[in-house]
């Protein structure tokens, strides 16, 4: 493996827990790199991909070794923005059956949320949710794994196919209320908010789009309400069945329960009470069944913040008070008091170090 690929790469996830993700992606990087011919051939194999996985398109690969691949292509043929490149040639067409799906979704609303309901059977342990509010609502998107990083190019493409998505489905005219990434954008703020035509802004919890609510709501010109309803249950159907089943979700509730805390974490108030709510359990029994697997809704909370932190003050760029806030704590001083009990340092000197401590 060469150097440039071996500098990419991100470490693999606990074997049985892998994420992973269709291949069907990999044509938007294929037209992206176009110009590139064949030479992208070895790159392929060294993260053990082919050309001629274009022909299964929904075979599934580990989401690591794709994202690692696309980091890699960006360093090698000098493209720091292939991941933008790659969402603005990703289209509906290339959605295959999901074209018409979300053509007969009626608003853009819906075919995002359909988005979101195929999100696992496309890309596994991947958060791609909405938030709404008064005027606008914000869809959110972000792999779980924090081990899997760096994934700019990943989440640029994801943003940025969304954002082609939309155009396709309302105007060539559309444009996001603003645009969020949750890898540093020093050096990148004018390109990025010249491509999506709005305020970009980085270190932030996740991927996300903010997008109003008028224009969710608003019908597509072409919908035709009483056939497209017919119309959507039955490609609901196929497609449910094309994709096979969701990952099976695990019956640890510690596994549960981590999984609400990171979807949760930075977005939201997270306490015992809430997230037991959230697994139809009380709070007495979420705590009782945690107990039995040999941990502690606290243990839980503090082992995603101080993974949480790890990741977000090996980010360039991101404030203590930044951190400390997306974190749930109250103060810096709060935030820089719980870091050194969990790695012996303050967080000034984690940043300082070039190899922060396991």
């Amino acid at each position: 493996m060469t150097d440039d690929v071996r500098d990419n790469t991100v470490e693999a996830p606990a074997k049985g827990s892998q994420a992973t993700i269709r291949l069907l992606f990999l044509s938007a990087l294929f037209t992206a790199l176009e110009d590139v011919g064949r030479r992208i051939d070895p790159l392929l194999r060294d993260h053990g991909m082919f050309h001629s996985q274009q022909e299964t398109p929904y075979e599934r690969v580990p989401l690591h070794r794709y994202v690692a691949l696309l980091e890699s292509a960006a360093a090698k043929f000098d493209r720091p923005y292939l991941g933008l490149a790659m969402g603005s040639s990703f289209g509906l067409t290339e959605l295959g059956p999901f074209y018409a799906l979300l053509r007969a979704s009626g608003t853009l609303r819906g075919a995002l949320d359909y988005l979101a309901l195929f999100q696992s059977r496309l890309q596994s342990q991947t958060l791609f949710e909405s938030t709404i509010d008064d005027e606008t609502t914000t869809y959110s998107y972000r792999i779980q794994d924090a081990k899997i990083w760096p994934r700019v190019q990943d989440a640029e493409f994801a943003i940025s196919g969304y954002v082609n998505l939309a155009k396709q489905l309302t105007s060539s005219k559309w444009n996001p209320v603003e645009v969020h990434f949750e890898h540093s954008i020093a050096g990148r703020q004018d390109q990025l908010a010249q491509h999506f035509r709005c305020p970009v802004h980085g270190n932030q919890i996740a991927n996300g789009l903010v997008l109003r609510n008028a224009d969710l709501d608003m019908p597509f010109a072409s919908a035709i309400p009483s056939e497209d309803r017919k119309l959507r249950t039955i490609l609901e159907w196929h497609l449910l069945d094309l994709m096979g089943p969701e990952a099976t979700p695990s019956d640890s509730f510690v596994d549960l329960t981590r999984d609400v805390i990171a979807r949760w974490l930075g977005r939201t108030h997270v306490d015992c009470a809430s997230v037991a709510a959230e697994l139809k359990l009380s709070e007495r029994s979420l705590r009782r069944r945690l107990t039995e697997e040999g941990t502690s809704f606290r243990e839980l909370l503090q082992e995603a913040r101080q993974e949480r932190a790890k990741t977000m003050l090996s980010k360039s760029g991101i404030s203590l008070a930044v951190a400390a806030e997306q974190l749930g704590y109250s103060d810096t001083a709060a935030f820089s008091r719980a870091f050194k009990e969990w790695t012996g340092v303050s967080p000034g000197r984690f940043l300082r170090q070039d190899d922060p401590p396991e």
